[in-house]
């Protein structure tokens, strides 16, 4: 959107609201900020949220194998009073 005037953002803000009318909006306060998560859902998605959810664990997993992530602690906090 670039360098946008308010009545450009508004204009924006006020199509997406359209969009999403009808759909579930949650709300979730974290200390002083309140999150708000727009729920959508393409009614002709081929895959089902399920089906997604377990795709999207799958590539991540497959990241987390490919890029070594998950390996031994490279430091490791020894109990107070350790002999060793």
């Amino acid at each position: 959107m670039g360098n946008n005037t308010e009545s450009e953002l508004s204009m924006f803000e006020q199509r997406v609201q359209e969009k999403l009318e009808g759909y579930p909006t949650l709300r979730k306060r974290i200390g002083s900020t309140v999150y708000e998560v727009n729920v959508y859902f393409n009614r002709e998605a081929k895959e089902t949220m399920n089906d997604k959810i377990l795709r999207m664990i799958k590539n991540d997993l497959n990241l987390t194998a490919q890029n070594d992530i998950i390996g031994i602690p490279q430091t490791v906090r020894l109990p107070e009073r350790s002999s060793i």
